[in-house]
């Protein structure tokens, strides 16, 4: 089941819970503990992720089994977006799940329901940043028809990385 987050005090916790637990899951392997410390303290502090669920152009959505997240997507448009190139589009900044539910169809059905959002907003177009040597993503995401038009910046820490940016046009 998918649902939307919420500003209550659970909802964060545990939304802060699931994505420093993916997030790290995903990227620890290949980046120094430092910028991964810095950059999870900073971008999942409990007051940042209660303000960007409280924004009116920028939303979470969880994949629950029963009352667990396993899974979670934050879409942004307007001004929330992190890149100002596709004033019009609907961006994907964060889609992850629990490595234990890879396979599950989770990632899918996130990804579907992103794009519906997409669709019900009027947004002519989504795109999202990924890195490169995420092989896994990067397929997912060409899979459902996004491809690449350039990089932008993606700090991590004080790691300056530079991932893909995917778009996917809904009006053809």
């Amino acid at each position: 089941m998918i649902r939307k987050a919420s500003d209550t005090n659970e909802d964060v916790l545990m939304l802060q819970k699931l994505a420093k637990k993916t997030f790290y899951d995903t990227f620890a392997y290949e980046n120094s503990e430092e910028d991964m410390k810095e950059y999870l303290e900073t971008a999942y502090d409990f007051d940042v992720l209660k303000s960007e669920i409280e924004c009116e152009t920028s939303d979470y959505y969880f994949y629950l089994d029963g009352n667990d997240a396993v899974g979670f997507v934050k879409v942004n448009w307007a001004d929330s977006q992190t890149e100002p190139d596709y004033p019009d589009a609907l961006e994907i900044q964060r889609i992850y799940s629990l490595k234990e539910y890879h396979g599950h169809g989770i990632g899918a059905a996130l990804m579907e329901h992103a794009i519906s959002v997409a669709r019900e907003l009027k947004r002519p177009m989504m795109w999202l940043g990924v890195e490169e040597q995420n092989k896994r993503a990067y397929r997912f995401y060409t899979k459902y028809g996004f491809k690449k038009v350039g990089t932008h910046v993606f700090m991590l820490g004080e790691d300056e990385q530079h991932d893909s940016v995917l778009v996917k046009n809904l009006e053809d």
